[in-house]
């Protein structure tokens, strides 16, 4: 029995062994016996991955910063009067109000209160219109009352959407604007309380417009125009700059304030992407170096494989084929780490300042494609290089 069980436990590690030899030129096989020589250029591609999608990151947290909090121009367009008094001229309105599509043009007033931004403090205006007009301006933006009530009309009483209390860090009670607002264009005469709150995928504030004329009845007073069909906006949005007099009106839809944020963000977005390179190409030439040297250590192995005639193409392919697997699993490790740092720092970090996130950004993702590709290319050509100049005769004659 003793001879039977020494047997088999010497057939099982001989299998195992056999097994874990059974594709010693694979690159997992090297991968595997070499961990802990490849750690340093995994770890290399982790960090400078977490790098390049980080810095996209933030700086794309700009752009989504101002798009979600004024993407109530999403639902509607804005014409604010320019020079000519303290509403639209009737002209211009009438402009307006004949465009085809145009559901309802609303006249509102209300007052700006300050929101947190990485810019400091950003003004954003609480509406004052008729409460038919509030609650299809409602309807239309997806947005519901999920706490609270709505203002009583000639109180100083605002409903917020869920997105500007967290931003503004308000409770039920809380004051939304008032005299002592400091900075901006923000600021009521009267201190004006949180009563409501609102839930949905708009940032939208309203106030009565009973209130707003009686403590503020100097505020410009502008147009809210909505479309029957809100797909249709952007085309509504792009005829009415067309045709009304823009030295008496200005026209805030999305579209345009997009392109005026794509503006003002191009050199920014320049910078982002020359650091970017700077980053992938200092990775790339750490880690062709590293891929070198591992490959010098090897010499005598691929001299011993060249000379009983395995073709150079086929050790090219080997080596390389190694490189590809630790350069890409060190990718999708960075990405993972990103992804975890990024989910970590967007509510303790990020959002208390003003700044909000997509941790999972895509874009960020396209930016750090470009590593895994560039190392390889990297090894491909210094591998290529050794392999051209490899003497395997004069190598296993000097071991």
């Amino acid at each position: 029995m003793q001879t039977v069980s020494r047997d088999v436990s010497c057939d099982c590690s001989e299998i195992a062994g056999a097994f874990a030899n059974a594709h010693p030129l694979s690159p997992a096989t090297y991968c595997q016996r070499n961990f802990m020589r490849l750690v340093p250029m995994a770890v290399v591609i982790i960090l400078s991955v977490f790098l390049v999608a980080a810095v996209v990151t933030i700086v794309n947290s700009i752009d989504l910063t101002v798009t979600t909090i004024y993407n109530y121009t999403k639902t509607a367009t804005i014409v604010i009067p320019q020079r000519t008094g303290f509403s639209v001229d009737p002209e211009n309105r009438a402009i307006i109000q004949r465009e085809p599509g145009v559901d309802r043009v609303i006249e509102s007033s209300g007052f700006f209160m300050n929101l947190n931004t990485v810019f400091g403090g950003t003004p954003f205006i609480a509406f004052a219109m008729p409460i038919a007009d509030r609650d299809y301006l409602l309807r239309k933006s997806g947005d519901w009352l999920a706490e609270g009530r709505m203002p009583i009309p000639g109180q100083a009483e605002a409903v917020l959407s869920d997105g500007l209390v967290r931003n503004k860090k308000l409770k039920m009670g809380d004051v939304v604007a008032g005299p002592d607002d400091q900075g901006g264009i923000a600021g009521c005469p009267v201190p004006v309380r949180l009563v409501g709150i609102l839930h949905g995928p708009t940032w939208i504030a309203f106030t009565s417009p009973e209130f707003a004329q009686a403590a503020m009845p100097l505020f410009t007073k502008h147009l809210v125009v909505t479309a029957k069909d809100t797909a249709q906006l952007p085309a509504i949005s792009r005829s009415i700059i067309r045709d009304v007099d823009r030295s008496k009106c200005e026209v805030l839809s999305f579209t345009s304030l997009v392109n005026q944020l794509r503006k003002s963000l191009a050199s920014m977005y320049m910078i982002m992407g020359l650091v970017n390179a700077m980053v992938i190409l200092v990775v790339a030439l750490m880690s062709g170096m590293l891929s070198n040297i591992y490959f010098t250590q090897r010499i005598t192995e691929f001299a011993i494989l060249s000379a009983i005639g395995m073709r150079r193409t086929t050790l090219l392919l080997h080596a390389v084929s190694e490189t590809a697997v630790v350069t890409a699993v060190g990718w999708v490790l960075g990405v993972v780490v990103t992804w975890l740092i990024m989910d970590a720092m967007k509510g303790s970090v990020f959002e208390p300042r003003g700044m909000l996130i997509n941790p999972h950004d895509h874009l960020a993702l396209v930016y750090t494609i470009p590593i895994p590709i560039i190392i390889t290319a990297f090894a491909l050509a210094t591998v290529s290089y050794r392999l051209t100049r490899l003497d395997p005769v004069t190598i296993i004659e000097r071991r």
